[in-house]
């Protein structure tokens, strides 16, 4: 017999250990030496600031009002504070897989009373037991290290999934934050242009009543007006919706008053400093994640393939045991009918060793499809590994190319606007002069308030494409915004 089972042990290591942990994922797309449009790029300034990798990015804004936003909302926003739930639930659940390596000792205990009649008399008894039974499974083949190295290797991903979660929430503030100060410019913007098209409507009607041009221009820059009051509610408007999105962010119902007037957009200089392309497997949390993952999902592979293996289970329960007995009627205990026997009692500790061979010989193809299962799995997190890596290389490539074209198309408005400041004062001082009608000053009038706010949209988006491309480049997550205690 002893000949049997080690031949069974040698034989299904062979069978079935064919497994090779892997440790290192490599990247399974190519990835480029440098970004493509990252190098027509003005070249960075000297650095002066935190590098790049660092993932408090808002500090390159140079607002410090923004940083405290930020901060705020990482300590507060429901979001943030749902995702350290879940990273206290993967650690939870890392813990629960791990107990399956450690002894298991349970505390039983049991008393009964009882009464048995014979053809003799009866006998009465009470009993008691207790017992501390200690069960302890030998690892032969790492099974339960495997899957409690994938349960952890699970919590560092939600750890990681934590961590791209607070810079997408950081990101989110600043444009709410800039949002909120776009919208005042706008206000501003708009109210300056209602007022030079109430001087020209002033203008207007006075050359009407001294019978220099027609209702007909009257009517056009009154109608002018009004399109710029609808304009003005609308962008007040937006203020309000800024504001509450910014106060929803912070964790807090909508009425919060923010620090806003007087701030001004960020002077977002040069493009920074990009580091090569492979880099992003290490700053980019999300990609991090899904990389444990993969390798949480190779260990759970290989906890399949041991599941198919033998099994020895150690068994030691030490017990103590009360008992207490009495035999009543006729002839009990061999004495005279009648007569009661004498009370016994017996008490002491025992206990029992013994080990459990347990070797797999037939399971249909439930061992088999459970291996093909976990392997299936890990093949479509390499797919998503390779998915994350194309996404973020992308996100990064597209950033810089949108900066580069806005920061192209924000010269050519500044152009446009300025030649339309010539064309509205040539054609103002035309009507003035009495040389042409109203026409020609209303439409310069437009196409340069048109292009005005044109130029302020645009100056915004190249705030947002530089705040996509920080978000785009994640970065090391600095220690001091840490989990909160663990209650």
């Amino acid at each position: 017999m002893r000949g049997v089972i080690l031949v069974l042990l040698a034989a299904f290591p062979a069978a079935g250990c064919n497994y090779k942990k892997t440790t290192d994922i490599p990247s399974p797309v190519e990835i480029p030496e440098a970004y493509d449009q990252g190098a027509e790029l003005p070249p960075p300034p000297e650095p002066e600031s935190e590098p790049v990798r660092d993932a408090r990015w808002w500090r390159q804004m140079g607002d410090p009002t923004l940083s405290a936003l930020i901060e705020e909302a990482l300590r507060r926003n429901f979001s943030v504070r749902a995702g350290w739930a879940r990273v206290r639930q993967a650690r939870y659940i890392a813990n629960q897989v791990r107990a399956a390596r450690m002894p298991q000792i349970l505390a039983t205990g049991d008393y009964s009373i009882g009464k048995s009649i014979f053809p003799f008399g009866e006998v009465r008894s009470q009993q008691a037991n207790g017992s501390l039974p200690v069960s302890y499974e030998v690892d032969l083949f790492a099974r339960r290290a495997r899957d409690h190295q994938g349960a952890k290797l699970d919590a560092e991903a939600a750890r990681l999934d934590q961590e791209a979660l607070a810079i997408t929430i950081s990101a989110e503030v600043a444009e709410a934050w800039f949002d909120a100060i776009n919208a005042r410019i706008e206000v501003a913007v708009v109210q300056e242009q209602l007022e030079t098209d109430l001087r020209f409507l002033e203008l207007v009607e006075l050359r009407y009543r001294e019978g220099l041009n027609s209702a007909v221009d009257v009517h056009q820059q009154r109608q002018r007006v009004a399109s710029q009051r609808a304009l003005l509610a609308q962008a007040e408007g937006q203020i309000d919706l800024t504001d509450q999105r910014l106060a929803i962010l912070l964790g807090e119902a909508p009425g919060r008053a923010f620090p806003v007037d007087g701030k001004v957009l960020p002077d977002i200089g040069p493009t920074p400093d990009i580091q090569a392309p492979a880099s992003l497997l290490e700053a980019r949390p999300d990609i991090r994640a899904v990389q444990k993952r993969v390798e949480a999902e190779d260990r759970r592979v290989a906890a399949a393939v041991g599941a198919r293996l033998p099994t020895i289970t150690i068994d030691f329960v030490p017990s103590y045991t009360w008992l207490k007995s009495r035999i009543t009627g006729t002839g009990a205990g061999g004495g005279t009918p009648g007569t009661e026997a004498p009370e016994t009692i017996a008490k002491g500790l025992t206990w029992a060793a013994g080990a459990n061979l347990a070797v797999p010989l037939f399971d249909g193809i439930r061992g088999w499809s459970a291996i093909k299962a976990q392997r299936a799995v890990l093949d479509a997190l390499l797919d998503e590994y390779a998915e994350a890596i194309l996404n973020g290389l992308v996100e990064v490539e597209s950033s810089l190319v949108l900066e580069r074209q806005e920061r192209l198309r924000i010269q050519y408005l500044e152009d446009e606007f300025r030649l339309a400041n010539v064309t509205l004062e040539a054609t103002r001082d035309r009507y003035r002069a009495g040389l042409s009608d109203f026409l020609p000053v209303l439409t310069a009038l437009a196409t340069r308030q048109v292009s005005e706010l044109q130029l302020v949209a645009a100056r915004r988006q190249l705030v947002s494409y530089r705040i996509q491309l920080y978000r785009a480049l994640g970065g090391a997550w600095p220690e001091e915004f840490g989990e909160p205690d663990d209650e």
